[in-house]
This record gives structure tokens, sequence and C-alpha cells, in this order.
């Protein structure tokens, strides 16, 4: 099996929330919260000129708007969401890239702030029934990179528009059922002569990229399986931002999926694995990780199951609870009231994250590696612009895309502090 040398527990989560009296107070929503990080620890908002200009959803854009946008798209980069946790360190970053970005979102008094601080031009643009507009801006840029999520809601509207304008399109998202939606559009965006490429940040550079690695020193790899340890280096504080973990509760909210035989299949539980590692036990929860989408694209690996390693013993009233509207609902309020707005600048230059990855073939062979990575929000922001450098260098390939496949499992390596050894 995928695991061979593991032991699977028979443990499956309770999904009863009233078998015990759960009182919400302030001191179980900030548990809550932390639970969420531990559960998803990444996978994630949203106005040109030094003059900021406010479209409203229902106004046209006028001939002066237009004039403030730039009049050659090429190499032109719009970043949509550029004022949340990690739109804002993507935009403080563009420059290192040679990349001088129009910063885009629906709040105008931040985006505003924003832009003055990094010296960028920007544009208030709603995507809510705001299509038109949205394709008169995206006409005059060559790339747009989307970072505002919960995808669920925000990819769609962006994508239509991108491809009504011809613009590449790149996102961070880590909801498997938004990538799906994104493949099975993939004739559009051959028919644009566009590239759509989601899951540009730590969903899944540095997996997709070791995937198709260890699935590269094999012949006819038909198992994989990935091991995440986002605490490899444990650094007080550092917590998955508000908007990570909206998307990441988007995920718990809809059945867990895992890919068998070349399908996506719901499963009743996640796996619950032990194992011995430098004599402690260490317990492995199977998450629905976006590689479950994208690797099997860029590898055509048919079975795969991502773990992630669990601090402590998972609530079973978490799941039950997320799927559900109303606990959604409750558990977003309370990422909003008790949840810091992401990591702070010390924990993502110290924190570092292991990746396992290994893959066998149909003679039962096997090859594994490994790769570290730094904090996982310090990775999106150079992996994002790594990748929105190279096509707007004229670097990419038509229609739906992932990381590794167009751009090689060198590619995370060209991240700073990306390692990678063979096991």
């Amino acid at each position: 099996m995928i695991l061979s040398r593991l032991n699977v527990c028979n443990k499956t989560y309770k999904r009863d929330l009233f078998h015990s009296k759960i009182i919400i107070r302030s001191r179980n929503a900030v548990k809550v919260a932390s639970t969420l990080s531990k559960i998803l620890f990444v996978t994630l908002a949203l106005t040109v000129g030094s003059s900021g200009i406010a479209l409203g959803d229902s106004v046209a854009l006028s001939a002066d708007v237009l004039e403030k946008l730039p009049h050659d798209r090429k190499g032109k980069v719009l970043i949509y969401g550029a004022y949340g946790f990690t739109g804002t360190g993507i935009s403080r970053l563009a420059a290192d890239y040679g990349i001088t970005p129009v910063l885009s979102g629906r709040n105008e008094t931040k985006l505003k702030a924003l832009a003055e601080e990094v010296g960028y031009d920007y544009i208030t643009l709603s995507l809510d029934d705001n299509h038109d507009n949205l394709v008169r801006v995206l006409n005059q840029f060559e790339l747009v990179m989307h970072i505002a999520g919960p995808y669920t809601y925000t990819s769609e509207p962006m994508i239509n528009a991108a491809i009504e304008a011809k613009t590449h399109y790149v996102d961070l998202t880590g909801e498997n059922h938004v990538i799906q939606a994104q493949l099975d559009r993939d004739q559009e965006f051959l028919d644009a002569g566009i590239m759509v490429m989601p899951a540009v940040g730590y969903d899944v550079v540095p997996t997709d990229c070791l995937n198709l690695y260890v699935a590269g020193q094999l012949d006819n790899p038909i198992e994989l399986t990935v091991v995440m340890n986002g605490n490899y280096t444990a650094v007080e504080g550092a917590a998955a931002s508000r908007g990570t973990l909206k998307s990441g509760l988007e995920m718990l909210s809809r059945p867990i999926l895992s890919r068998q035989n070349g399908e996506m299949v719901a499963m009743g539980q996640p796996k619950v694995i032990t194992r011995e590692v430098d004599g402690q036990t260490e317990t492995l929860v199977q998450i629905p990780w976006a590689d479950m989408m994208t690797s099997w694209v860029s590898t055509g690996i048919p079975n795969i199951e991502i773990y992630q390693v669990q601090e402590g013993e998972l609530p079973g009233w978490v799941l039950w609870v997320a799927q559900r509207e109303w606990g959604k609902n409750l558990l977003i309020w309370m990422i909003d009231k008790y949840f810091p707005e992401g990591p702070p600048p010390e924990a993502q230059a110290k924190r570092q994250t292991q990746l396992v990855a290994t893959a066998i073939n149909a003679a039962g062979e096997s090859f594994s590696a490994e790769m570290i990575t730094p904090e996982a929000y310090l990775l999106t922001f150079h992996s994002s612009l790594i990748i929105a450098r190279n096509i707007i260098d004229g670097q990419w390939e038509p229609g739906f895309q992932t990381p590794a496949k167009v751009y090689g499992p060198g590619l995370a390596l060209q991240v700073p502090g990306v390692s990678r050894r063979d096991l």
C-alpha cells in the first residue's frame, strides 16, 4: 500500500456534536481558530493613479479612467486583492522581480493606503455583477494575479473576464472543487489563447514540483503519497491568515475527497495514521490538499493521498460544524474576531516546513524525496512572483496548467530557502 510501513489506526472523528455539551466562550473560540490553522496550515482583499478611481458595480468606466490605465498591456500586471495579508506581501516584493503592478480590490481605503506605501497605481473594482468593467480593466493587462479568496466565490467572475479580455490568470486557491471547475474550462482557455494556472503559492508549488520530481525517477508510477509537516521548525505566532482559514473552511465544509484510480472519490472519514519518528509517535491526518487535482495533471499518477502531521487531537465536532451552513458562518465569525491577520515577519523569517513525497510503481519500486521550505506565506510571495515574471517574459503555455507541468520540478528551488534531497 501507499504507506505500507505505517500503522493505520481505526480512529474516526466523532460526528455528533451533542454527545458532549459544548459551550462557546471567548477562550474556546480562540482554540477553534488555532485548531483550524493546524488543520489547514496554509492553503490563501479587495481599487489607477496616485489619485484612486472608485468604480461602482453598475458604473461604466469612463474615457478618463481608461486613459489612466496602462496603454500597452505587454508586461503589465494587475494584482487583485492586493491589500489582504498575502496580497500585501506580494505587492511589497513585486519590485524585486522587476514587476510594477497596478493594485486593485474593492476597499478603497485599504487599497489607497497600500498604494501610497509601495508607490504603485491602484483602481477600486468590485467583482460583484461587474463583468463589463472587469473586462475593460483586464483589457489593459497581460496578467491578473487574483489574490482574493475564498475562490469558491471569487474565481469564476475573474476568469470570465480574463477569457473575454484574453488576459493570463493565476491565483492561490487550494480548493479542489475550484481547480476542477477551472480544469473543466480548459478548451475555453485554449480558444482564448491564455494560460490559467491556479495554486501558484504554497498551494501547490513546492508539492507539485516535489511530486513531479519523484514521479520522474520511476517507470509507470501508480501511487503518490505526500506527508506535510508545517512545524518542522516551529515558531511562536506562525498562524494562518484569516483569508487562508476561510478558504480552508470552504474545503472542510464540502465532502472529503481522495484521488483513487484517476477519479475523485468521496471519503466517509479522513484516514488517521500513526508512525514512529526518532522514538516519538506522530499522528498523520489525511487532508484534501490541492495536489489531488494539480499533481494528477502534472504527473498522471492515478492514486494520490496527502497527509499532514497533526499536533494534538482534532476535536471531532469541528468537521461536523464546518459542514453545516450555520456552523460555517459561526466559524467565519470566530476567525474574524479572534484570529490574527497573519503571521508576523519574525515568524515568517524563521519557520520552515518539511514535505516528503513517495512514488510507487506497478513493480513495487518506490522513490522518496524531501523538500524543506521557508514559511508558507513567505514562499507564496516569492513563488507567485517568479511565475508572474515567467509569464510576462513569454514563458507560458495556453490552457489550464499547473506550476510543475509548465516550469518543471526545479521551479520551487528558485524560491530562496528551498532545498531538496533524495531519501
